[in-house]
């Protein structure tokens, strides 16, 4: 019994023992492995970086037709490289550059002026007087811009710009700020991320750090602006770069002797639930106050008997939805601009 007593209290003494010693051994194996998973992650997301970040990296060697512009932030670099960028929709447009004789209205917006079946296609269907020009493409807010005044001086003189924008629009500058606005080494677009006051350094040199950064949203410019907040209230810091590139554009358009009408879209929730419009009246009032047309149809849309009808599944108009568009924007002409005498008459 002593002899086994004995037996087991060295053995347990040889344990306590050893603990010492191996626990550094145990702690510096750790952090080895774990200094092995971040250089991997780091490395991983500097070869291949996801797509969540690489728009964050303005210093990275992905392709675009862009250059960094101190107007709308970035520009094409050329009006060739507007068309490689848009290749099947700017061809057949070719014949109109530096030719006064067709009459043009050039449509910019998101889906409700290109999708198939929305306000430029109508616009063919039901005003031949005008050749449409669209490029069927969404693209961010000031990019929009950049295309207009681009083609303006690369020699497109349509008869009317028509600025196509909806409640969401409100939101561009509210995510990325005009100043946050890059070109990478080789065109592709990028934004400068919002950087923390503490750490900033350690986001600007690691993937990782970035990475995590973005998830947080405070990489934003605007990070505690929620998008349901467009209804009744505007960003002041948004609206400043609104401001700006809106003034930009209109010097550029008062060169050319080019027209520019808002055209203001109402969304769903404010047709059918009737959701403030403080999104339309911070458009109207910027659009305005640089010389621009408004033609806000967001009446017309809540005063029609069957509202549901004007809307898809999806939230874009229905055809009924676009007829009434069309038709509150060729009445509007008709009482505001002599030339849209010959336009028909248009009845929803």
């Amino acid at each position: 019994m002593d002899v086994a007593r004995g037996t087991r209290t060295a053995l347990a003494l040889r344990v306590r023992g050893l603990l010492p010693r191996r626990a550094p051994a145990r702690a510096a194996g750790f952090a080895l492995a774990a200094l092995a998973v971040f250089a991997l992650g780091e490395l991983y997301l500097r070869v291949a970086p996801p797509g969540d970040i690489a728009p964050y990296l303005a210093d990275h060697d992905r392709p675009g037709p862009f250059r960094a512009d101190p107007e709308f932030g970035v520009q094409y670099t050329s009006l060739e490289a507007l068309a490689a960028d848009n290749a099947e929709r700017f061809e057949p447009y070719r014949p109109l550059f530096n030719n006064p004789g067709p009459r043009v209205w050039a449509y910019f917006g998101t889906s409700f002026a290109h999708a198939p079946g929305m306000l430029a296609d109508h616009t063919r269907g039901y005003v031949p007087q005008r050749v449409t020009f669209n490029l069927g493409r969404n693209e961010p807010y000031p990019v929009r811009l950049a295309q207009i005044a681009l083609l303006l001086d690369g020699g497109l003189k349509p008869e009317r710009v028509f600025l196509v924008t909806i409640p969401m629009d409100s939101l561009a500058f509210v995510q990325h700020g005009l100043d946050q606005y890059r070109a990478t080494p080789s065109g592709a677009l990028a934004y400068a991320p919002r950087m923390p006051a503490v750490g900033g350094a350690l986001v600007r040199n690691s993937r990782l750090a970035l990475k995590g950064w973005t998830r947080t949203r405070l990489h934003l410019n605007r990070p505690f602006y929620h998008s349901t907040a467009i209804n009744t209230r505007t960003d002041p810091a948004s609206r400043a770069d609104l401001r700006t590139v809106f003034g930009h554009l209109a010097a550029r358009c008062a060169r050319h002797g080019v027209p520019v009408t808002v055209v203001l879209l109402p969304s769903h929730e404010q047709v059918l639930r009737g959701a403030g419009t403080a999104a339309q009246e911070t458009f109207a009032e910027e659009a305005r106050a640089v010389g621009f047309d408004v033609c806000d149809v967001t009446p017309a849309f809540r005063k029609w008997p069957d509202r549901a009808a004007l809307f898809m599944p999806d939230k874009h108009f229905s055809d009924t939805g676009n007829r009434l568009l069309l038709a509150e924007m060729i009445a509007h002409l008709k009482a505001t601009d002599p030339r849209a005498a010959d336009l028909p008459e248009m009845k929803p």
